[in-house]
């Protein structure tokens, strides 16, 4: 018998925990501005340099362009832009651009000045849905012909130049000068100013600077603090397909700012945001979901895009595991492929993720945990969210949610982002794929409560919609608690023995600011165990107490499956079975014992009395789409302010896996449950009120064979177990953040008790 976390190694554990999370994605060192700055509409930004070229690149960058285009890492990328220029005149025109930055050629260069014009003065705002996205792209080949080619451009040209460019800036949604919309979320938090604006202000700052101060300026005012602060998060808000989509359009300031010569202006952070879409990627390639899906439009089998987020900051922060990331998943835009050739670092060796720990988690401003059990086609991946905030637009009212996925989609997020009500903003959206209801968390329906503005949004018994689910303008306005934003808080984290092949994975989170004045108390508890064999790979435990504010006010505990789950009395079955997947989850309900299943034809998307319908478009069936079509609902029997709910969940094989047997463990102030795994009795134990404690506790394991056992909700400090049978002391450092305590040795009578 062994102790796990004696007081004398828990330092030397945490401190390899930092180690193996933080060599993964070491960023280079900060770069120091070279400019002055300045103060533009009470806002210190850099002034571009007195000299040409800036934009993307400067005079001293010029040489190693040549290089790069000889490069071998680079050739690829060459290629596909010489193939792209002969389809878009905005890449044909950058193409000669470069070429003539390399090799000048005066009359080359005044066609290219002339072409470039034209090009301008003939784009239009299209008549249709986000047609400003292509009206900036055409500013940035207007403006990298205007930097690059400054010294060849007389006063008319120039002046023809201005002209094209703040009209096209007219078109965009932020408004010229850019004051529309929010700067954390929405449009306005993609390319318009972080690089269509911005880029044309550099270009023609000498000229004209207003264009730069404006752009500049809202980003150092609005979108830099957000990003910032986000960051230390390790994550991203907006989902699985807007989330990378969002996260790209950062990198684009990371780069243009430290090519002009103002250093590294983000949070060092920021390197660590590609994390979270690579521990959230599927063995398939797919991404966990999370948010609105666009990414599942991809063909099933296809790795879905990652775009330019992981290139470019894996090139900026030296990070292989970044590249390799983007490597494999691709995903960049026609309008984004002349940035692999500028800014790839060619000569950066990609890591693939192997020997990356099996957790990660994702701090405040999210409280999100993944749990892998390796990263092979047989992976089991757990992923536990708390939401700290929630950043509404494309983010989801899923404080509490859990994904499993083995072999196949397990428990998963339900709805559908396209199809004929996939709009964003319709009734599907609305009253069902936005909503808690479609999400593997927790209602509490009191039937007068109230949704959105106008009652636009039906009662799905659910979480709050945050300030109306109107978008954050800014990090204050986010951080307001007035506005609401703010739904929960991590009460704990943590993951053990081993630093990097834990057996357990914990989170848990306050979600009662989620609810509103409906909850008093909603705790919920996470605790994944890797069971470390092939029979049974794995178990995600789930404790919850819900307090309302009405005995009356029914609660319930969803599950969302694919295929439809097969109950028989406290247990439930769900197995994938198409599209080659092949696992399953079992379902055991501790607390309570009864469970329902709701879903099928007609009710694929039932809430609040109706079935919000959306079929998928034409052609669907060859994408990766899995709007799910059925759940399982666990609610108290009979009306109470006070319940508990504890749910076992294991996970394996649909042929061959194992299930094994499960059992509550009910011991005066603290439940949980006992697995009887093929690798070992596994123990589970939390506290019926939640709260941390540092009584002694006395628990029985019956089981055979060794048992390793998780008690939560502790006191932090040392602890005592002591095995009745054999009287072995173990000495276990609890420590603050996890309020764990993990130990191993032989089933039967087990005490703990605080020492210090």
């Amino acid at each position: 018998m062994r102790c796990i976390h004696s007081a004398a190694n828990v330092g030397a554990a945490l401190l390899a925990v930092c180690t193996v999370a933080g060599a993964a994605s070491a960023a280079t060192s900060p770069r120091e501005s070279s400019l002055p700055w300045k103060e533009a509409n009470g806002t210190r930004i850099p002034v571009p340099p007195a000299e040409h070229p800036r934009l993307y690149l400067r005079a001293k960058d010029v040489p190693g362009l040549a290089a790069r285009m000889r490069h071998p890492a680079l050739q690829p990328a060459i290629e596909r832009l010489e193939t792209l220029a002969k389809r878009h005149a905005f890449v044909n025109i950058e193409m000669r651009a470069v070429q003539l930055l390399l090799k000048p050629e005066p009359e080359a260069s005044r066609k290219l000045i002339a072409d470039a014009l034209a090009f301008l003065s003939r784009t239009k705002l299209a008549d249709r849905q986000d047609a400003c996205r292509e009206t900036g792209r055409a500013m940035v080949t207007g403006a990298i012909v205007y930097d690059w080619f400054h010294s060849q451009l007389d006063a008319e040209e120039k002046a023809a130049y201005r002209r094209e460019l703040i009209r096209l800036a007219g078109t965009l949604e932020c408004g010229y000068p850019p004051v529309r919309q929010g700067s954390v979320t929405g449009h306005s938090s993609e390319g318009m100013i972080m690089r269509d604006m911005l880029s044309a202000g550099i270009a023609m700052y000498d000229e004209s600077p207003e264009m730069y101060d404006f752009a500049a300026g809202r980003f150092f005012r609005e979108h830099l603090p957000a990003r910032n602060w986000l960051y230390d998060g390790g994550a991203y808000h907006q989902g699985d397909s807007y989330g990378p989509y969002r996260f790209g359009w950062d990198t684009f300031p990371l780069w243009i700012f430290d090519r002009l010569g103002a250093g590294s202006v983000y949070n060092p952070a920021q390197a660590q945001v590609p994390y979270y879409y690579i521990y959230a990627t599927r063995p398939d390639g797919q991404r966990l979901r999370g948010g609105d899906t666009f990414c599942s439009s991809t063909k099933r089998g296809e790795p879905w895009p990652i775009g330019p987020g992981a290139l470019l900051a894996g090139s900026y922060y030296n990070d292989g595991h970044a590249l390799a990331h983007f490597l494999t998943q691709g995903g960049l835009r026609e309008g984004e492929a002349l940035f692999e050739l500028l800014w790839r670092d060619p000569e950066l060796k990609r890591m693939p993720p192997d020997d990356l720990p099996n957790w990660r988690y994702f701090g405040e401003p999210f409280g999100w945990m993944i749990a892998r059990t390796g990263w092979g086609p047989d992976t089991v991946i757990a992923e536990m969210k708390i939401n700290v905030y929630n950043f509404c637009n494309h983010q989801h009212l899923d404080a509490g949610a859990f994904q499993i996925y083995h072999k196949g989609a397990l428990a998963i997020d339900s709805g559908l982002y396209t199809g004929s009500s996939g709009q964003y903003g319709s009734p599907h959206c609305r009253n069902y794929a936005w909503r808690t209801i479609a999400h593997n968390s927790l209602l509490i329906f009191d039937p007068a409560e109230k949704f959105g503005r106008g009652d636009t949004f039906g009662n799905d018994g659910g979480q709050r919609l945050p300030n109306g689910r109107s978008e954050p303008r800014d990090l204050g306005a986010l951080r307001d608690p007035k506005n609401g934003y703010k739904t929960g808080a991590v009460l704990a984290h943590g993951w053990g023995p081993d630093a990097s092949r834990p057996d357990y994975t914990l989170l848990k989170g306050d979600i009662t600011a989620a609810y509103g004045p409906k909850a008093r108390r909603v705790v919920r508890s996470f605790a994944f165990l890797d069971l470390k064999d092939a029979r049974l790979p794995a178990a995600l435990v789930v404790f919850d107490r819900v307090v309302s504010a009405d005995p009356s006010f029914q609660k319930s505990w969803l599950l969302h499956s694919i295929e439809e789950p097969r109950l028989e009395g406290a247990t439930a079955v769900v197995d994938r079975t198409s599209d080659g997947a092949a696992g399953r989850l079992h379902l055991t309900t501790l607390l309570p014992a009864a469970m329902t299943k709701i879903g099928g034809p007609g009710k694929e998307f039932w809430a609040a009395g109706t079935n919000w319908v959306n079929d998928p478009r034409p052609g669907a069936d060859g994408t990766s789409i899995e709007p799910g079509a059925w759940r399982i609902e666990i609610s108290p029997p009979k009306p109470a302010a006070d319940d508990l709910f504890l749910v076992v969940m294991q996970v394996a094989d649909r042929d061959g896996g194992a299930v094994a047997p499960v059992a509550r463990i009910d011991t005066g102030s603290w439940i949980g449950c006992g697995i009887g795994a093929p690798s070992g009795l596994r123990v589970v134990l939390f506290r019926k009120d939640d709260a941390s404690s540092a009584d002694p506790l006395r628990f029985t394991a019956a089981g055979s064979g060794p048992m390793k056992c998780l008690v939560t909700d502790l006191e932090p400090g040392l602890w005592r177990a002591t095995q009745a049978a054999t009287r072995h002391v173990q000495s276990i450092a609890v420590h603050p953040d996890s309020r764990a305590a993990y130990f191993e040795g032989p089933p039967g009578e087990w005490s703990l008790q605080r020492t210090q």
